[in-house]
């Protein structure tokens, strides 16, 4: 096994260590939230989630992953980048403080102007991390970051869940957002080396933002798009419904966005340097792919044959409206890999400008898609979302093609192994599901033990390549233990 190959591997097993203590954490205390909680109350979080996530792209600037990009990086680059996201961040807090009215005003709910005025915090707090997180991508330190993270996560769920229990309401939920990017910023100081002085590089900042402009206009454009449903959700229906849609949306992040994540932030910085060499970094890219997509497919697709079930057992009855949305998201879940992975072939390749471009391309088809679905409800709105993420594979593979010879054809005959066999565990307890007549405590363990078989099994038939990657990564960490 190449250093590449173990830095990729190591890398990514803390990350998705990361995933499983963080997420796993952050679905508990979920569901516990969601037990104390109302729709409305989630609903009203999620209105506004749109700001802090506009306001952490701009701050961002892009430069966190200029800083990655970057073959050589030096305390001045360093302590510039830093200077900036402080400043950024507290014009950002400025702007949302003043702007909190309007957005109260807009969805009609006059209590979202404190909301916004307190979570704000959040976006300075989270400011501070920027450097230090990228410091340590860049040395490969991934098991810091986790536990960063993972405290963040435990630590704000137990303040959320205890003020939640008390009556604390939605305030609960902002408590926990403040906590969590308070712990892990706190965490990741204390882990990198690298502290700032009261160095401004007017040079650093150019070179470094001319790669990060391109990020940061399509970070603004990607925010918009993706929390374009619940701001249209929010807006034309109620919180209550803005809540289902938004538990759903969390769920199915958690589990795809996350898994993928936790490959991006590994593969980024150890490709980077292959930026050069085409031929080594398609041959990386397929193998990523082939291995994300047998992690990811079969997640996803047994979560929507079985979230019934799951919602039966992990939430009351007020929240059983979210798992239609829940089934039709995770379907987008399953493709989001193929789109994340792209953009990390233009980013490793330096062309931060393809990734705006394509931004572009793919979110003009997925907004005309909500508009033309947004009379017919909810439920339409989450259809429109899958056949917006099908259509946007065209743009997203397009470049791929050209800078590194793998389009999409190419991809799509790397996914199809672990999609096939998804599929097959999927439908056959879908099927079955409706004929089991013991309880759903009962139901779901079983089917997803008999889902999980029929899955390794089909994928052994079919010589999955994601397979056999992922048991020879497992057996060079055992033998290394």
């Amino acid at each position: 096994m190449s250093k590449i190959n173990r830095d990729i591997s190591i890398g990514v097993l803390w990350n998705l260590a990361s995933i499983f203590m963080s997420r796993g954490a952050s679905i508990v205390f979920t569901l516990f939230l969601a037990r104390l909680l109302t729709p409305n109350d989630f609903g009203l979080v999620a209105m506004i989630v749109i700001c802090f996530e506009l306001a952490g792209v701009f701050v961002q600037s892009g430069l966190g992953q200029a800083l990655i990009q970057s073959e050589k990086v030096s305390d001045e680059d360093l302590s510039t980048v830093f200077i900036t996201n402080m400043a950024m961040s507290a014009f950002a807090y400025c702007a949302l403080f003043l702007s909190a009215p309007w957005v109260a005003k807009f969805y009609q709910q006059p209590e979202l102007t404190l909301l916004v005025r307190v979570m704000g915090l959040v976006v300075f707090i989270n400011a501070m991390k920027i450097v230090p997180t990228a410091t340590l991508s860049r040395a490969m330190n991934f098991k810091s970051q986790m536990v960063a993270n993972t405290s963040g996560v435990v630590s704000s769920g137990i303040v959320a869940v205890t003020l939640a229990y008390n009556g604390a309401g939605v305030w609960s939920l902002v408590a926990q957002m403040v906590m969590a990017a308070f712990v892990s910023t706190l965490l990741l100081w204390f882990a990198s080396v690298w502290r700032p002085s009261l160095i401004f590089s007017v040079e650093s900042f150019l070179r470094l933002f001319q790669f990060g402009v391109n990020l940061l206009i399509e970070g603004f454009l990607a925010v918009l798009y993706q929390n374009s449903y619940v701001l249209v959700i929010g807006r034309f229906y109620s919180a209550e419904a803005t809540g289902l849609y938004f538990l759903a949306k969390k769920i199915s992040n958690l589990v795809s966005q996350q898994m993928t994540s936790a490959v991006q932030q590994v593969t980024f910085p150890a490709l980077s340097k292959l930026q050069n060499d085409n031929e080594k970094l398609r041959y990386k890219y397929r193998q990523i792919i082939q291995m994300t997509m047998f992690m990811i497919a079969p997640v996803m697709l047994l979560l929507a044959s079985l979230s019934r079930p799951v919602f039966e057992i992990a939430f009351s009855e007020k929240w059983q409206g979210s798992v239609p949305y829940l089934q039709l998201l995770c379907v987008v879940g399953m493709i989001y890999p193929l789109h994340a992975l792209n953009v990390n072939i233009m980013n490793v390749k330096g062309r931060s400008d393809l990734v705006l471009k394509v931004g572009l391309a793919k979110k003009a088809v997925n907004l005309s898609l909500l508009g033309l679905s947004l009379k017919y409800g909810v439920l339409a709105i989450a259809i429109s979302q899958v056949l917006g993420s099908v259509l946007a594979l065209v743009p997203n593979t397009y470049y791929s093609a050209r800078l590194v010879n793998y389009g999409l054809v190419d991809q799509l005959k790397d996914a199809a192994k672990p999609v096939l066999s998804a599929l097959i565990a999927a439908s056959g307890l879908f099927f079955l599901l409706p004929m089991l007549t013991i309880r759903a405590e009962i139901s779901l363990p079983f089917c997803l033990l008999l889902g999980a078989l029929i899955y390794l099994s089909t994928s052994y038939l079919v010589k999955s390549e994601g397979m056999f990657m992922c048991i020879n990564v497992l057996k060079y960490k055992i033998r290394k233990q």
